[in-house]
């Protein structure tokens, strides 16, 4: 049941980042950023709720690859967030003119 509910918490962030993109005309830069932020939050933690859900508990509990390999997953989500979604809904925000 939980991997179902991350599942949907995937989608539903998938739809709302497209349907989000749709728009971008009608927002303001700053609320751009803060709702593709709740977005990525979204996301980040359906995608994590899913790992973690899929992993032995055994291997969990005796490994420190675990936690590691949930932090560089984050900070490659987080990193493609920043540098290729955020320019691409505003194009002048790391780099202004």
């Amino acid at each position: 049941m939980a991997r179902r509910i991350y599942r949907i918490l995937i989608v539903i962030s998938i739809g709302l980042g497209v349907y989000l993109f749709m728009i971008k005309e009608t927002l303001s830069n700053s609320l751009l950023i803060m709702i593709s932020s709740l977005i990525f939050l979204l996301l980040s933690m359906g995608i994590h709720g899913l790992i973690a859900h899929s992993v032995n508990p055994k291997l969990k509990e005796t490994t420190l690859a675990y936690p590691l390999l949930m932090g560089i997953l984050w900070v490659i989500i987080f990193l493609i967030f920043v540098f290729f979604i955020i320019p691409v809904l505003c194009p002048n925000f790391i780099f202004p003119d």
